[in-house]
């Protein structure tokens, strides 16, 4: 801002004040920082134009919220702000390189900087005098870093977590005082939750962050939901299974609080993150947009995987195709024929009906089986309603006597109050006997009948089960068929001599080996 020769500073002024709470009690709170500003601002004859309260804001940094709104106003009001009035200089900034950044752009606008409690005038001595204070201040705050790292290592050395509650525990004391580290009712089962399923080598970061979200819906300080990187950052923490390690300070031992998660545990997860340990079921087998992964590729017998593919248009197509780069038939096929392809391989072969008829029998006898243990079940149910209700009248006779207060009263009376309720959910999801074996047995023949044209529906494990039934030595696909070593016996298959040299049923109309 360029300023021409008769320009005049205007009597206005800012009041900037900000507080921690540490310094409230020592006496410099924002009310009396207010009071003061604003006498100082009418002692100088300058009119107040607006004050700005920054309330727990660290001076560390140059961003925060009411200086940068400070900084705003004074560009929008290009000439008509003349001062800016802090208590005190440490108030502005405790770094010296933050307080002349500010100082250069407040005076750039023609703005000059006044301390209520510090005179720093715009003079030579004035400015001398402000150059200390800026470095007095910085001073102060690396001494107070210091003292507060020295801290935090004595505390890391001692078995105690330095700083704040990692996520899923809480800051509390102890019988004597001492700040420690609990599990957070709350989170904690989250945690150990986290530990124990990526443990199983399925799930990504990704896929444990949406799980969690939808099974809790649990939110930080700042009302965001757990992401991905809120997930690795647990699973990295050694605090969860008892550890502390702190890599600034040299720092690992076991420490004093309650671990969430077994160091067994624990180091099962890093193994596996840092890619020591394959995983025990490729995540990409259960993905719901491609069922038929881990089909077997009939050029080289690696497993037939499946992805997205950006466009010329950047519009994504799903393609199936082999996952060995080296494959001498490796093609990329389109989702959508692969499946036709396998829908067709399926309509092609027909459930034998006598030996649907002996599975629907076995079927039966094993669901029997079930529907009595339903009955046995039932029956213990009763039991334990009859039980609750007599224990509830002799509970309500027991008030009424005096032997128990109201609290008592009420307190065991809602336990089981809840435990009738939780037993009277579950013989409602018991199902009639007979209706259990009836639905078993009709909906296991209509998955067999109608597999053609229902298998789409299923869920992938579902699919992948009933596949490992049906075509026992795996299915095989070179485009555009499928093939099988062997069909199950639920299918109808002509049989014709076998082979002395094999020893093996041939199946008509099919190449030796495979079933086209």
């Amino acid at each position: 801002m360029k300023f021409k020769k008769d320009w005049k500073r205007p009597d206005t002024a800012l009041i900037y004040i900000r507080v921690s709470s540490e310094e409230q009690v020592k006496g410099s709170s924002l009310q009396t920082q207010d009071k003061l500003g604003r006498e100082y601002c009418s002692k100088n004859g300058w009119k107040l134009l607006e004050l700005f309260r920054e309330e727990g804001e660290s001076a560390k940094t140059a961003d925060r919220t009411e200086l940068i709104r400070m900084k705003d106003y004074c560009i929008h009001n290009p000439g008509k702000v003349g001062y800016i009035v802090v208590w005190k200089v440490d108030r502005f900034a405790r770094s010296s390189r933050d307080h002349f950044e500010l100082r250069t752009f407040f005076s750039s606008l023609g703005i000059e900087l006044r301390s209520v409690s510090e005179n720093i005038e715009d003079t030579s001595s004035g400015r001398a005098v402000e150059g200390i204070l800026a470095v007095m201040a910085q001073l102060e705050n690396d001494i107070k870093k210091d003292r507060t790292l020295t801290g935090m290592r004595s505390r890391a050395e001692g078995g105690y977590w330095p700083t704040g509650a990692p996520w899923g525990y809480k800051n509390t004391k102890d019988a004597l005082g001492k700040k420690i580290i609990v599990p957070d009712e709350e989170r904690a089962h989250i945690v150990k939750f986290l530990f124990e399923e990526y443990s199983r080598g399925t799930y990504t970061f990704l896929e444990l962050a949406k799980r969690a979200n939808e099974m809790w819906n649990v939110r930080s300080k700042r009302g965001t939901k757990i992401d991905h990187r809120r997930v690795c950052k647990i699973l990295k923490n050694p605090i969860h299974s008892g550890w502390i390690e702190v890599q600034k300070f040299d720092v690992s031992l076991r420490g004093h609080h309650e671990a969430i998660v077994s160091r067994e545990l624990y180091n099962e997860v890093q193994k596996i993150m840092l890619g020591g340990k394959s995983r025990k079921q490729p995540r990409n087998q259960s993905n719901p947009d491609f069922p038929l992964r881990g089909v077997k590729c009939d050029g080289c017998g690696g497993s037939i995987t499946g992805g997205w593919i950006l466009g010329k248009m950047k519009k994504p197509y799903a393609y199936y195709n082999c996952h060995n780069c080296e494959c001498p038939k490796k093609k990329c096929i389109r989702k959508i024929d692969l499946e036709a392809d396998f829908t067709e391989f399926l309509s092609e072969n027909t459930p034998d009906s006598k030996v649907l008829d002996a599975l629907a029998e076995a079927i039966t006898v094993v669901h029997e089986r079930t529907a009595q243990e339903s009955i046995r079940e039932t029956s213990k149910i009763e039991n334990r309603l009859e039980k609750l209700e007599r224990d509830l009248s002799e509970l309500l006779r027991m008030r009424v006597r005096g032997e128990i207060d109201s609290d008592e009263y009420l307190r065991q009376s809602d336990l089981w109050k809840v435990e009738v309720r939780e037993i009277e959910e579950r013989r409602a999801s018991l199902m009639n006997p007979e209706t259990i074996t009836k639905a078993a047995v009709e909906f296991g023949m209509r998955i067999i009948k109608e597999f053609p044209t229902c298998w789409p529906m299923l869920e992938v494990g579902e699919l992948k089960a009933l596949l490992q039934i049906l075509f026992p030595q795996n299915l095989r696909y070179q485009y555009p068929k499928f093939k099988t070593h062997e069909l199950s016996p639920i299918y109808a298959v002509e049989t014709s001599k076998t082979t002395d040299e094999n020893h093996h049923v041939t199946l008509p109309g099919v190449e030796p080996g495979f079933r086209a």
